[in-house]
């Protein structure tokens, strides 16, 4: 397994002055990548096992499924994982491809996080020791010009990744990914459907509160970086579809007036009741704006695979 280092040295002045910059905005957000710290990524564990959140229950049984029919494209292929977190959702792809397969395939994940992929790396390596593993510690949105393009290249981007970025920034990214890939290079996005909207709003306001716990402790995480002084119990968790952007949003919503201050900057920021912090958006999909993501990258839809419900897709494009 070879793992290179793209990630420049970010020092913590430069998270402070983002989280500082974000708080003094209007309206106000936190960047989600803030969820994640060892207690936001316990927590989001247990999210994922929730009754309400039908995610994993819907996608893992439609990846293995799909392997199976798109495995003859992976042959002798680079197969890049964008965002590539955990090994979880790869691994269960690759357990439905045949071994005489896999034993072609380089698979190339990319992430931010180097100790996520050295660890999904030495699971992957004792589980399937016939595949080639070269990771890239990168932010694949700024990246895609690192990933080797000797071979046919099978891009993935699982679960419902995309729909956190913005609009501006899912263009933005269709685009790149355009001009990177050649000719018969292959992406599998994974994109969460446009639902009845009681599912939707119910998956991100579960009875047991957890989705609350986990959106709130982005709030401990600004106390940690900046030096504020956040009760995560002076705001409420709210999170509902916006219909107008076809998105799921989070916030946090003052209970009280309130004012955060903070030893590193003399300026306090002033929140009066009601007043939201805007934490998360998580877009969600029709077809068409399937076939509209396409036509922005210059791909061909191949195919479309979903759940009985059509509550989730892995869509297949191809560059012609």
């Amino acid at each position: 397994m070879i793992i290179q280092n793209f990630m420049p040295e970010i020092g913590e002045r430069s998270v402070q002055e983002r989280l500082l910059t974000c708080l003094r905005s209007e309206p106000k957000t936190l960047p989600s990548v803030f969820f994640y710290d060892q207690k936001g990524s316990e927590l989001f564990e247990q999210i994922t096992k929730l009754e309400e959140y039908y995610l994993p229950d819907i996608e893992i049984p439609l990846l293995r499924s799909t392997a199976k029919k798109v495995n003859s494209e992976l042959k002798n292929c680079n197969l890049v994982e964008l965002g590539s977190g955990d090994c979880s959702k790869i691994s269960v792809f690759l357990d439905a491809v045949p071994k005489d397969i896999r034993e072609t395939i380089i698979y190339y994940p990319i992430d931010v996080s180097k100790d996520a992929m050295e660890k999904s790396g030495h699971i992957l390596q004792n589980r399937f020791p016939e595949i080639g593993i070269h990771g890239i510690n990168a932010d694949f949105l700024e990246s895609m010009d690192l990933i080797p393009g000797d071979r046919n290249r099978f891009f993935c981007f699982f679960g419902s990744t995309i729909g956190n970025l913005t609009r501006a920034k899912t263009t933005e990214f269709m685009k790149r990914l355009g001009q990177v890939m050649n000719e018969n290079d292959r992406l599998l996005l994974g994109v969460d459907m446009v639902k009845d909207i009681n599912v939707l709003e119910r998956a991100y306001n579960d009875s047991l509160g957890i989705t609350a716990e986990f959106n709130k402790n982005i709030l401990k995480v600004a106390n940690n970086h900046i030096g504020t002084d956040f009760d995560p119990d002076d705001f409420e968790h709210v999170a509902f579809f916006n219909k107008e952007f076809s998105r799921i949003e989070m916030h946090l919503k003052a209970k009280r007036d309130l004012v955060v201050k903070s030893d590193l900057f003399k300026e306090r920021i002033i929140f009066k009741k009601g007043d939201t912090i805007h934490t998360e958006n998580s877009h969600k999909y029709t077809v068409q704006h399937i076939y509209d993501m396409a036509d922005t990258a210059g791909l061909f839809v191949s195919d479309i695979y979903s759940d009985d419900k059509k509550w989730f897709s892995l869509v297949e494009m191809v560059k012609e």
